[in-house]
């Protein structure tokens, strides 16, 4: 384990928000867009491969069950994603590379998903990617790992 993620490991809970975190209003437009239009469930299911999440919390993630992501995935590769699918997606990606950004390599932002953080009460970070409270407390976190706030 490295060093960051032992500091990651024993870092508390204190809610902070970055102003670097909130993407210009002409990202927002774009993102909007792009979750409106769908998003080509290939794409997700990449995501899914790229990322190691199992299959139960991507549908989670999603806000869909396991058995409708399942029928998605097998529809073909012309399925899109609803705009509320896309856009809880979208989302969580750009929480994933904002931990690909902290963490410097794939390998690290991915163990980080999957480890119980006590800044987030003993919860993996992926489990709280369901809802938006808890991408923002995720995300939170990592803007302190990234400042160095540990405490």
């Amino acid at each position: 384990m490295s060093r960051i993620m032992r500091q990651v490991a024993e870092s508390q809970s204190v809610p902070m928000r970055h102003p670097s975190s909130i993407p210009p209003e002409s990202d927002y437009r774009a993102r909007i867009a792009r979750a409106r239009q769908g998003i080509a469930v290939a794409e997700a299911a990449g995501i899914m491969q790229t990322w190691s999440i199992p299959v139960g919390a991507f549908a989670a993630l999603l806000g869909v069950s396991e058995r409708k992501w399942s029928r998605a995935r097998a529809g073909g590769p012309d399925g899109l994603l609803s705009p509320v699918e896309s856009d809880r997606l979208l989302r969580a990606r750009q929480v994933f590379d904002h931990a690909r950004a902290v963490f410097d390599n794939d390998q690290d932002a991915v163990a980080w998903f999957s480890m119980p953080n006590h800044a987030l009460s003993g919860d993996t970070p992926l489990s709280l990617m369901d809802t938006d409270a808890g991408v923002h407390q995720v995300d939170d976190v990592l803007t302190r790992i990234e400042f160095g706030v540990y405490a």
